[in-house]
């Protein structure tokens, strides 16, 4: 299976209200390409099917350069769903998830 389609593939599994990190969708996949993760996710052209918001950089920061509409955007959509933040960063300890 392609690198697109394992990333895909889990991130389609993020529950709603919920997040995990680039790093943490590699060690799922065996790849210590996070920025390759980032790219991927940032040419989605599935969402909403692929939540893409709902990964975020290790300390629960939104991605800078998110495909979906700028930093802005992924904080909103993010806080849609009910996710808290600490300033501009994720409750990880309430919103993270492993993924599987």
């Amino acid at each position: 299976m392609k690198l697109k389609n394992k990333v895909y593939e889990i991130v389609s599994k993020i529950p709603f209200g919920h997040v995990t990190t680039y790093g943490d969708i590699g060690r799922k996949i065996g790849s210590k390409g996070y920025r390759a993760i980032g790219q991927i996710l940032h040419t989605n052209p599935t969402w909403p099917k692929v939540p893409c918001h709902r990964v975020v950089m290790k300390d629960g920061s939104v991605a800078s350069n998110y495909g979906g509409g700028g930093p802005n955007i992924h904080k909103k959509r993010l806080t849609d769903e009910g996710v808290q933040f600490n300033g501009n960063k994720v409750n990880l300890e309430k919103h993270k998830i492993v993924v599987s």
